[in-house]
């Protein structure tokens, strides 16, 4: 495949996804917001009952290049509006996906 094919396919995803998030109620959210979403759904749906640690949302490979700072600011706007929410009846920094996002 030459890599002007890969480029169209790469924004034609993109362009799908945009609507999808918007489909969703996502497209308030900072693409750096969505990416901790995409992450901690991804680690919460890997089993029944499972729930993200901090450490296994920060060494994501989608995360890997965002600072500590950045990333604490968008988990912090997720709880807040209720996209991530505390994992009840364990530890602290142990998260799951909240009520706004249950459905998504």
């Amino acid at each position: 495949m030459s890599n002007k094919l890969r480029m169209e396919t790469v924004a034609r995803l993109r362009e799908l996804i945009a609507g999808m998030e918007r489909d969703l109620g996502l497209d308030a959210l900072s693409p750096t917001q969505l990416d901790v979403l995409y992450v901690v759904r991804l680690l919460c749906d890997s089993r029944p009952g499972a729930v993200a640690e901090t450490t296994a949302i920060r060494s994501h490979p989608i995360l890997q290049t965002m600072s500590q700072p950045t990333f604490h600011r968008a988990l912090r706007v997720l709880l807040d509006q209720g996209y991530v929410a505390p994992a009840t009846n364990a530890k602290a920094k142990r998260y799951v996906i909240g009520p706004r996002a249950r459905d998504s």
